[in-house]
């Protein structure tokens, strides 16, 4: 019993022995008596040798060693996640325990976690109470908002050995397999920004329209200003203006620039006016994922508490299960062609 095995470490007189008998047998009867008491105990040590958070670093970063190798940033990361788990709703036992093993115990089911689909993150959160008290903690902490990371990505790595952050190919890589991470609060989701290259914006581009539409410059110059046009109304805008497949190859092609995704350009246009919003989806994902090098991508989304996991070629698996923005022509160019993705409440 660790709290009694605590208390006698000092050397004790007879009345004491005997008060720490009746203790003990108290203990016996009555669990909570055993937290309250070690509790009590370690905010006492606590208040003689220093502050909680100094504690639990001396477990995660012995001799100023850090124990997990995502941990190795600086001694201010290192406070910022003791800090983390000084404040998470806890037992002094579960934090000092939680620290203690950081590193040598995988919270994180890392085969559920990439399983392609939505899961309930109690499906791959799979530690201790405490460290899924944890992870909300640091799930949108700012702290660890540092680096172009967001938020959750930390947190896998701090909660799981066969997670590490990546400086490079993607946020994270589980067991090596690099992976990019959008989370958020709720289904507005995080936008896939391609490298600028990999880009165009058509809106009040006067010589692309009428490069497309060279025998009807009124018509070019009438649609230099057409804003609002995203992947859910395109076809009705090509039909609208009467654009036939040709003009719609142009045009997407013009939007989306990397050379891996030219194939599902062209496969699109090809479709005319019966493009759909997941022929448009599916391009403006590989556009993405080819222009940053990603492959596969993870989704967090804490309002419903659901993880989205897909891989670049293969959108069609959870479209029905995907809240998407995608503006294509628009007059905020820093939209254009840049999908947002989220997770529907409910599958279309």
């Amino acid at each position: 019993m660790r709290a009694f095995e605590f208390l006698i470490e000092a050397p004790l007189g007879k009345e004491q022995i005997k008060k720490m008998d009746r203790i003990n047998r108290a203990m016996q009867s009555d669990p909570v008596l055993i937290d309250e008491l070690f509790k009590t105990i370690s905010l006492r040590v606590k208040d003689e040798e220093g502050k909680m958070g100094d504690r639990i670093l001396s477990f995660l970063s012995p001799g100023g060693q850090a124990k997990d190798k995502d941990l190795t940033y600086a001694k201010p990361f290192l406070m910022s996640f003791a800090t983390a788990i000084e404040k998470t709703e806890g037992t002094t036992e579960e934090k000092l325990e939680f620290a203690n093993t950081l590193g040598k115990i995988d919270h994180i089911d890392s085969k559920a976690l990439t399983t392609a689909g939505v899961s309930d993150w109690d499906s791959w959160l799979s530690g201790s109470s405490f460290s899924k008290r944890l992870f909300l903690t640091c799930f949108d902490d700012p702290a660890f908002q540092i680096a172009n990371k967001g938020p959750g990505e930390a947190a896998l790595a701090f909660l799981s050995p066969n997670i590490t952050l990546q400086s490079q190919g993607g946020d994270i890589a589980v067991g090596g397999v690099p992976i990019e991470v959008k989370a958020g609060q709720s289904a507005s989701g995080g936008r896939l920004s391609p490298t600028a290259a990999a880009v165009g914006s058509l809106y009040g581009n006067k010589e692309f329209w009428n490069s497309l539409l060279p025998q009807d410059p009124a018509k070019a110059l009438e649609l230099s200003k057409a804003t609002g046009i995203n992947a859910n109304n395109y076809s009705e805008f090509l039909s609208a203006n009467k654009l036939g497949a040709n003009e719609s190859k142009k045009i997407l092609g013009a939007i989306f620039l990397d050379q891996g995704a030219q194939g599902l350009v062209a496969a699109a246009g090809e479709k005319g006016e019966t493009v759909t919003a997941l022929d448009i989806i599916k391009i403006a994902v590989k556009n993405y994922g080819s222009s940053q090098g990603d492959e596969n991508f993870l989704i967090l989304q804490k309002d419903v508490r659901k993880s989205m996991f897909f891989n670049v070629d293969k959108v069609e698996q959870v479209y029905s299960k995907l809240s998407v923005k995608c503006p294509l022509i628009d007059k905020d160019a820093r939209s254009a062609g840049k999908p947002q993705l989220g997770i529907l409440k409910r599958g279309r």
